[in-house]
């Protein structure tokens, strides 16, 4: 059942304003939205932790304002000053959740403090926001360090090395606006979903070397006669220093469930960066052996980790995991690993529950998903790009997943001129996750 956040709906007096507003009102729900977060079985958090940097939470307290007025920045904000009159509230989060800002569509303010040891001055600093909704400015202590405009389901990552001061505490400032634009996905106000805003999934602070890998792509693709598959890897790296760089790119891959190496190739490549340049490398493809398939009732993975190696030392290094299947739409039927397979599953609305809204903690998550498993779902759809923990989540329990650009309703082509670009995120969820290109109309 769809009910419209943004067009009221009565019977016997009782209004209807949202999604959210009418689970609410439920009792059933009422008792669940009321039952501990602490209670609940929480995800392992998603770390990617490489071997020659970190990743360190910026989730917690910030400091919040509203912007009814649209002059926050006239009036300084973005600038690390006394911070008296704001509120505190913990991030990830929306303020959608508050009853009396449940229909503010504008612009909010938020701001924290972070240090920076002095013996990082070195290295490579980059703050990652897997989600803000839907338009972000983010400065860095007074100085704008990138935007990320009408693209409320998507991570992105900004190089603050720039504007951080080393050996003190810095300031990070966000705007944030979920104001209704026609020059978007979802466009105005054709969607059936609920439009929170604020900064509502995790935020980190990667810490690398100057010369550093992005992201790794993986497609893994099975022989099953053969029992083998073949291994395709893409790395996207990044010189953000002043001098050209030498070295190599090497990989390793692991049985997520052994721990045992199946598959190394120390020096895959030789590689050459010149100053600030970025650049991809495709790796030469490579057989793994003994190739264990990933499939809802057995969901097997591997787990990656490429190196940047340099005079015979690790340099940097990334992790993430991948799985091995293949899928095939034929003679009506869907095909999995060259078996046809029914899927049984529902859709999972984000959102639902109005203590969290979109800002979820993992133990909600995990919640929700662990309730499709105990009702043999293996399949389920949702209208836009996902929380990392929940591809986290499917991939490590058998759900397959069905990820639509972020489109509703009738009214979402009508005078439109240039169709806005559809999003990208996680491409590397070979495994569990459909992408589907047509949204719901």
């Amino acid at each position: 059942m769809c009910i419209n956040p943004h067009r009221a709906r009565t019977r016997r007096r009782f209004v209807v304003n949202s999604r959210r507003e009418f689970i609410a009102r439920g009792c059933q729900l009422a008792a669940v939205a009321s039952f501990p977060v602490s209670a609940l079985a929480a995800l392992p958090e998603v770390a990617d932790l490489d071997a020659c940097g970190a990743r360190i939470s910026l989730t917690g307290v910030w400091q919040f304002r509203f912007d009814p007025d649209r002059d926050g920045e006239s009036k300084c904000w973005h600038k690390p000053t006394s911070r008296a009159d704001w509120s505190a509230v913990d991030v990830p989060h929306t303020w959608q959740i508050a009853r009396d800002w449940a229909e503010y569509f504008g612009m909010a303010w938020y701001h924290r403090a972070f240090e920076v040891p002095a013996e990082w001055k070195d290295l490579n600093l980059r703050v990652e926001f897997e989600a803000v909704y839907h338009s972000a400015t983010v400065w860095v202590n007074g100085q704008e360090a990138g935007q990320h405009l009408r693209k409320g389901y998507t991570a992105f990552t900004l190089d603050i090395t720039p504007y951080v001061q080393f050996g003190t505490s810095n300031s990070i400032v966000v705007r944030v606006d979920n104001s209704f634009d026609q020059a978007m996905l979802p466009r105005g106000r054709s969607f059936d979903w609920t439009p929170d805003g604020g900064i509502y999934r995790p935020v980190s602070l990667l810490v690398s070397p100057r010369v550093f890998i992005e992201r790794v792509d993986v497609d893994a693709v099975p022989d099953i006669p053969a029992g083998t598959a073949l291994v395709s890897i893409s790395v996207f790296l990044q010189n953000s220093g002043s001098r050209p760089w030498s070295g190599s790119i090497g990989f390793r891959i692991t049985d997520e469930q052994t721990g045992l190496s199946v598959l190394e190739r120390k020096a895959a490549v030789s590689i050459r960066l010149a100053p600030g340049e970025r650049k991809s490398w495709t790796l030469p493809a490579s057989a793994l052996p003994n190739a264990k398939l990933w499939h809802f009732d057995h969901p097997h993975l591997y787990r990656l980790r490429v190196v940047l190696t340099q005079h015979d030392q690790d340099f940097h290094a990334l992790e993430t995991t991948f799985g091995v299947r293949s899928i095939e739409i034929k003679d009506a039927g869907f095909y999995l690993n060259g078996m046809r397979v029914w899927l049984a599953g529902v859709e999972r609305m984000a959102g639902s529950n109005p203590e969290f809204g979109m800002a979820e903690p993992a133990a909600w998550l995990a919640h929700d998903h662990d309730d499709l498993k105990q009702l043999n779902c293996v399949f389920t759809r949702v209208h836009w790009q996902q929380d990392r923990r929940v591809l986290e989540y499917c991939d490590r329990h058998g759900i397959l997943i069905q990820t639509e650009v972020p489109t509703w309703g009738p009214d979402t082509f009508n005078g439109m001129g240039n169709v806005p670009a559809p999003e990208g995120n996680d491409r590397a969820r070979p495994q569990s996750s459909l992408h589907f290109f047509l949204g719901t109309l």
